[in-house]
């Protein structure tokens, strides 16, 4: 019924915001850490969309932005694939959302990279861009998608009758 016994009066007491455990407030922070990130990168990679290169301030957001995905991206999959195990009760869109979500930011990352490194021509890292676009592109749902697992994963565990 979302209450706790008070471990000093034995009274119950309503769950208040403050007093989620650590990990709660770790993997929250995590998720809207990564929807801003996320977020920064899709509005200064529009022009993209129109088939515009990226330069100036927009380009020096986007390179910071990812700097921050690069390292937060592998934190945010190391952090809650805990809740991917089957004692977690996550929802089937949680769970594939979380996949999807890793799986098109290491796609992003990994494009990149493969570009910095003197193997690919120059048509191929055309290719690369676009398909690191396109991965870019494909984590905004996924991530909505996470998102909404989520608060399905809560809304069963937590069914007021």
């Amino acid at each position: 019924d979302g209450a706790d016994r008070s471990p000093l009066t034995n009274a119950r007491f309503p769950r208040k915001w403050f007093e989620l455990p650590m990990s709660r407030w770790i993997d929250r922070f995590l998720i809207v850490a990564l929807i801003v990130v996320v977020a920064i990168l899709t509005v200064t990679s529009l022009p993209s969309l129109g088939g515009h290169t990226l330069g100036g301030t927009a380009l020096m957001a986007h390179m910071m932005a990812s700097g921050v995905l690069v390292v937060g991206l592998p934190v945010f999959a190391l952090i809650l694939l805990r809740h991917a195990s089957p004692r977690h009760r996550r929802s089937l869109t949680y769970r594939f959302a979380y996949l999807a979500t890793v799986a098109a930011g290491l796609v992003t990352i990994a494009t990149v990279f493969i570009c910095m490194l003197p193997v690919a021509s120059t048509e191929q890292m055309h290719s690369l861009m676009t398909v690191h676009g396109w991965a870019g592109y494909v984590m905004i749902p996924s991530i909505v998608l996470l998102v909404f697992g989520l608060r399905v994963t809560q809304s069963a565990s937590h069914r007021h009758s």
